[in-house]
């Protein structure tokens, strides 16, 4: 750093008092984005304006250095033909040398400390330039897990279903229901950070036995708002001993306790109107033996009266006859 200030004071002395009408300008793309684990490229090229074409030709570099953002040693750094950089960066141009204007920055494997602010710094025999660029880290988001509690959660049992999806930088997870409709009480997302800078982004749903939903999807988005992945997980019906699942046997169960329900009126209803008809057609019984008994008795009285009335008749003419006999006498 100190032989960089010192070659910044020289060349701004040298600058100022020559004689080339010829000046140097930067000119980096403002934001770049680079993703986790792949190259990223920070494009600056050297301009030269202001001068004769032939002075502009004939330009040399004399120093490039690359500095970053809360980094104390330069990236990258040529400096009286030496070149020198931290490891994994390098000139974007694999043949670069001091002729070269294209001094734009490759970093190899980007990792999310990467991430921030670079400065550029020419120097060249016709003047000094300097200026900045940006790079955007990201990390797309993988297919989340879905880590149930208990392990074996079915539809008759209280637990919870956790989603969990690692990139970067922030994003959030949403949940759906079989409808793919938005879960109406969204839970909390916890934030974790890996050792690498990604963030693990984490949330559990509760469920309830009895639960009207028996699929459960999550899903990812990025700090843009886009979706990224998702995962879908089913609680399973818990097989019941008769290979009926719970619901089946629960509606089983219903269905005998609802025939019970009905059942036991019917049969009480039923056992009435039985004892009904037995006790009415006892009764009509009753009643035709009561009648052939009085019918019997009245041709019975009506016989002792034909009987009764024979013998007045014989006795009144026994009588007669005797009175006749008496009043002869």
């Amino acid at each position: 750093m100190a032989s960089a200030g010192l070659l910044l004071l020289t060349l701004a002395v040298l600058n100022s008092a020559g004689s080339s009408q010829t000046f140097v300008k930067i000119h980096c793309k403002t934001q770049n984005i680079g993703q986790c684990d792949q190259e990223s490229r920070l494009d600056c090229v050297i301009h030269y304006s202001e001068g004769d074409v032939e002075d502009a030709e004939n330009a040399e570099i004399l120093a490039v250095i690359w500095r970053k953002e809360g980094v104390k040693e330069s990236v990258l750094k040529y400096e009286n033909g030496n070149l020198t950089s931290l490891p994994g960066y390098s000139f974007a141009e694999p043949s670069w040398n001091n002729k070269n204007v294209n001094v734009s920055l490759l970093i190899h494997k980007t990792a999310v400390k990467d991430e921030g602010v670079y400065t550029c710094d020419v120097f060249t025999d016709s003047g000094y330039n300097t200026n900045h660029t940006r790079l955007n880290v990201t990390a797309k988001y993988g297919v989340p897990t879905i880590q149930p509690q208990p392990q074996d959660i079915d539809l008759n049992t209280d637990g919870s279903l956790t989603c969990r999806s690692t990139g970067y930088p922030k994003g959030r997870l949403s949940w759906f229901d079989k409808d793919n409709k938005p879960w109406l009480e969204q839970p909390k997302v916890e934030v974790l950070t890996t050792e690498s800078g990604l963030f693990i982004l984490s949330s559990t749903l509760n469920i309830q036995r009895g639960s009207a939903f028996s699929q459960y999807t999550c899903k990812v988005f990025n700090a843009r708002g886009d979706k990224e992945a998702e995962k879908s997980f089913t609680v399973q019906d818990k097989p019941s001993i008769g290979g009926l699942g719970q619901d089946a046997k629960d509606t089983k169960d219903s269905n005998m306790i609802l025939a019970t329900k009905i059942v036991a009126p019917v049969l009480v209803v039923g056992s009435l109107i039985v004892g009904l008809l037995v006790l009415l057609l006892y009764k009509r019984r009753s009643q035709r033996d009561h009648q052939a008994v009085h019918t019997a008795e009245l041709h019975m009285e009506e016989g002792d009266d034909q009987e009764t009335e024979g013998d007045v008749q014989e006795s009144l003419t026994t009588g007669e006859t005797k009175i006749t006999l008496t009043d002869d006498h």
